[in-house]
């Protein structure tokens, strides 16, 4: 019917290809957002749909449409003229694009989302049938005699294999769904040695006995070769690793991207200058900015083709007035142009973003408890720091880089199709779209080359500094020659890596070159015949190849934007994770400050556990006088320090209570708390900064003249105008340039100038020599008189004059009281001591009498001290052996307490001559002594 609009025809070519692009490409992004496409390659279903069947018949559907482009080429060659008219060319190309891409998407992956395609099959069918019907009522020269016969068999015959595939997927999905399964389908796949899994099996993992098999079952050779991988991977490596593996469990939980990325709002205010109308109106002029750049894209070229135009007589005007207007156009678009000011304006804003996160972030770390720090790395969590500055880079790659690229191809494709016709539109598209495959495709092929050549990068650097750090072992064993040759190795192989590598990245950008390239030989091929044919102009051609060089860029932008905002999210996900954790230990709501009067402090009934399975501290009372000395001791790990940590709240008790002056230090302000606290710990951390900032940190407000009196009354003062900038020299990262002793007394001289009312000491004098012990004790004697005071000690030493000695095991007292009652009590503590005042004689040899074993002194005693230790040993020792006489002992365990007496009286002698000996010779081990052994 010639009265029939040819323009639902051609509306139609167009509009079939267009919709079904836009809708397999908008339902393939829903089942990414919604996780369909994560579900199915982690469980897959549908396992019954014949996939490689659908994915041949799609390709013959696309075949149909490359058939029909013959006939047209072949009908062209026989009539010498091109008989194909626009709209039916592009509307074929198109398809033949569409169904392309959708065969490429099918093919890539084993557990495909199946609605993206099966609801363009649909589509198609309906355009389909609605274009056979229109080829037979259409009678015009393309569509008359035999061409519009085979144009309608080739259109009915794309309908019926598009229903085809429709019928293949829904019919073998209803038997997926509706058939049950048989016993050998639930049996399982392996049985206990690894072989393949009898018939007689009775179910998954138990086998005709109805026992169960082997704990070995489903260990096959990709879980070994992937724990091997894991094994091998490199921190890095590890660390996308497991950010990866956090995403996909975030995502699980979540259900979606939306959900996923509706968290991440909680770091908006810090994103956007929320309630800052000034830097929002530096975002509104940024827009602007970028909008006239993309409007000055598109003049540029258009105003080289005017140009172009007029110099060749196909346009009438002043060649000098357009040259100067392309000058202008030409500043505007360069650095010294409107980039110029985006940048000027833009920069207070993506500070703001950037310094907002990370401050944020650094503020939010410092607030939580003791029980994130304890269990995180340092590393990582720096890294979850700069995951704000990742988050910051990520906004500006999608704001003010991604969205004017679309903008600049939107632009694009609509403009080229305008000026030249439907043709360079879905030339355009079709190079844009192979451009951006090829890169996905290819470059993801290149992950295993890319970590081959960094894991050998590592290797041979590694070897480099291990060569360097360890030249004087190297040296001594003579392996000059073999080190030089692992060297030379590794360089090699990292070489051969780096090549295969780099000939790889070389290979693919060839193949995008020749992409681009087709794309403008076929643009420009297009733009000559219009020329030839007076529908466009030289100008014009020279637009083109102008404009299009400009394209390149958005290409090769969004080629590597997937895998950038995939690791920015990696990144983020850190932060994220770390933002959305909360301190466990702060204030109750109306917490008052700590009223301190006397410092006295009350443990009731405290358990505590770290992970809440197994209790630290358990059934903990005891009370401390204020102004009193209290000291722990007791084995590794018994809860010591566990016990310090809770008094100084860093942990919360599990039940029970802690209370300073009667009050519980949860009801009280933390700050408070932590004001009225002084802590010498066992491994004093400084900064890297000066000895003089160091020591201040503890009362900022504190004057240099405070800080020396600290130092002299730790007996550090001299030592540090020994070096050579004295208080203001570095100690370097975490205070490596001083020594363990140094360290400690720097520790020391900052709790005196904080003068706290609760002093605790956690092995304060562990790392100091006796001399300096001894001077040490009276400066802590000092700093603890009127204190409460709190010690954790191994040198029992230390710890004599305590007011009060509790002995700790398993996270509960064994013992208690002063020095004097535990000793003649003769427990735990007594045992303890008596091993630090002598160590027990060696092993006796053939010959050789017990009493004239050596035993050594611990010098951290003074002489005198230590002798009269020994007789209260001797006399408690002799009093539980006259009390114990005659009470039907045997012979061997009478000979044994004479023998611990002798033992006793010899000590005591050689305490005696100990004594004698001067100060800086004490240190020396007494077997070392020329008469050890009874000889002189």
């Amino acid at each position: 019917m010639d009265d029939l609009p040819i323009g639902l025809l051609e509306g139609l070519h167009y509009l079939y290809p267009s919709f079904s692009f836009t809708y397999f490409t908008i339902a393939t992004a829903v089942s990414v957002c919604t996780l369909e496409t994560l579900k199915a390659a982690i469980e897959p279903k549908n396992k019954r749909v014949p996939r490689t069947t659908i994915l041949y018949l799609m390709l013959f559907v696309a075949g149909i449409y490359l058939a029909e482009l013959v006939t047209v080429v072949i009908r062209s060659l026989v009539a010498n003229s091109w008989l194909g008219r626009e709209d039916v060319i592009v509307g074929w190309l198109s398809c033949f694009m569409v169904y392309g891409v959708q065969s490429a998407s099918l093919a890539k992956t084993d557990h495909p989302v199946w609605y993206p395609l099966y609801g363009s099959w649909i589509l198609g069918i309906a355009c389909e049938g609605m274009l056979a019907t229109l080829y037979l009522r259409r009678s015009d020269n393309f569509f008359s005699g035999l061409p519009v016969i085979v144009h309608f068999c080739l259109s009915t015959l794309r309908a019926c294999v598009l229903l085809l595939l429709v019928i293949a997927y829904f019919v073998r999905q209803d038997r997926a769904d509706g058939t049950p399964s048989s016993d050998e389908e639930r049996q399982s796949l392996l049985n206990g040695n690894g072989s393949a899994q009898p018939t007689e099996s009775l179910g998954n993992g138990s086998d005709v006995t109805g026992q169960t098999k082997n704990p070995g079952y489903g260990s096959t050779e990709a879980t070994r070769e992937a724990a091997k991988k894991r094994s091998n991977e490199l921190p890095y490596e590890r660390r996308e690793r497991e950010g990866r593996e956090r995403r996909e469990k975030r995502l699980r939980e979540d259900g979606n991207w939306f959900t996923y990325v509706r968290k991440f709002f909680i770091l908006w205010p810090h994103i956007w200058p929320v309630g800052n109308y000034w830097l929002q109106f530096r975002a509104v002029l940024v827009v602007i900015c970028l909008l006239i750049q993309n409007a000055l894209n598109l003049l540029i070229p258009r105003q080289m083709g005017i140009i172009m135009d007029i110099l060749s007589g196909a346009r009438e005007g002043n060649a000098w007035i357009q040259v100067m207007i392309f000058a202008v156009l030409k500043f505007l678009a360069s650095d010294s142009g409107i980039d110029y000011v985006r940048q000027r304006i833009y920069f207070p804003l993506e500070n703001y973003s950037r310094d907002a996160l990370v401050t944020a972030a650094y503020r939010h770390i410092l607030s939580l408890s003791a029980d994130f720090h304890d269990s995180q790395s340092t590393s990582d969590t720096i890294l979850a720091v700069r995951g704000g500055e990742t988050i910051s880079s990520m906004v500006d790659k999608l704001a003010f880089s991604a969205f004017p690229r679309v903008v600049d191809l939107v632009i694009a494709i609509i403009y080229l199709s305008m000026k030249f016709g439907p043709y360079e539109g879905f030339i355009t598209i079709s190079t844009a779209i192979c451009y951006l495959h090829v890169a996905t495709v290819l470059v993801g092929g290149m992950k295993e080359a890319r970590r081959d050549q960094v894991t050998s990068y590592y290797d041979k650097n590694g070897l480099l500094q291990a060569g360097i750090e360890g030249w004087h072992t190297v040296t001594a064993f003579n392996q000059i020659g073999y080190e030089d040759n692992r060297h030379t190795n590794a360089v090699r192989v990292y070489t051969a890596k780096a090549k295969v590598l780099y000939f790889k990245w070389f290979s693919i950008h060839a193949l995008q070159s020749c992409v681009l390239l087709s794309g403008l030989l076929a643009g420009s091929f297009l733009a000559v015949a219009r020329i030839q044919n007076g529908m466009a102009t030289p100008g014009d051609f020279a637009m083109l190849l102008a404009y299009w060089s400009q394209l390149t860029g958005p290409l090769m932008f969004f080629s590597s934007l997937g895998k950038q905002v995939s690791n920015d999210l990696i990144h983020a996900e850190r932060l994220l994770d770390m933002m959305y954790k909360h301190p466990t230990v702060m204030n109750k709501k109306g917490a008052r400050p700590l009223n301190f009067t006397r410092g006295a402090v009350e443990f009731e009934d405290v358990f505590f556990s770290y992970d809440k399975r197994k209790d630290i501290i358990h059934n903990l009372t005891f009370t401390v006088p204020g102004g009193q000395s209290v000291a722990f001791v007791g084995a590794t790990g018994a809860g010591k320090s566990t016990i310090i940590k809770l008094l100084a709240r860093l942990y919360d008790v599990k039940s029970g209570s802690i209370r300073v002056d009667g009050q519980d230090i949860r009801d009280v302000d933390l700050s408070s708390l932590r004001d009225r606290i002084g802590i010498v710990p066992q491994a004093p951390v400084l900064f890297n900064d000066t000895i003089l900032n160091n020591i201040r940190y503890a009362r900022i407000t504190a004057s240099d003249e405070e800080v020396f009196d600290a130092c002299r009354a730790a007996w550090i003062h001299d030592k540090i105008l020994s070096f050579s900038d004295g208080y203001e020299t570095r100690v370097g990262e975490r205070g490596v340039k001083l020594s363990g002793g140094e360290l400690q007394r720097v520790a020391i001289a900052r709790a005196m100038l904080k003068s706290p009312d609760l002093v605790i000491l956690d092995e304060a004098t562990s790392s100091v020599d006796t001399d300096t012990e001894h001077k040490i004790q009276k400066s802590l004697a000092q700093l603890c008189d009127g204190r409460t005071t709190f010690v954790v000690a191994h040198r029992l030493s230390t710890i004599m004059n305590a007011d009060r000695i509790i002995v700790i095991g398993d996270g509960t007292i064994l013992e208690s009281g002063d020095h004097e009652t535990l000793i003649r009590s003769g427990g735990k503590y007594a045992n303890l001591w008596s091993k630090q005042v002598f160590l027990k004689p060696k092993k006796k040899g053939k010959g050789v009498s017990e009493s004239t074993t050596p035993s050594t002194l611990i010098n951290d005693l003074e002489p005198e001290t230590a002798e009269a230790e020994l007789v209260k040993i001797h006399t408690d020792s002799s009093s539980t052996e006259d009390g114990q006489d005659g009470v039907g002992e045997d012979g061997q365990a009478v000979e044994s307490k004479k023998a611990s007496k002798r033992r006793i009286e010899i000590e005591s002698r050689r305490s005696r001559v100990y004594a004698s000996i001067p100060a800086k010779a004490r240190d020396f081990d007494v077997t070392s002594w020329p008469w050890k052994g009874g000889r002189r």
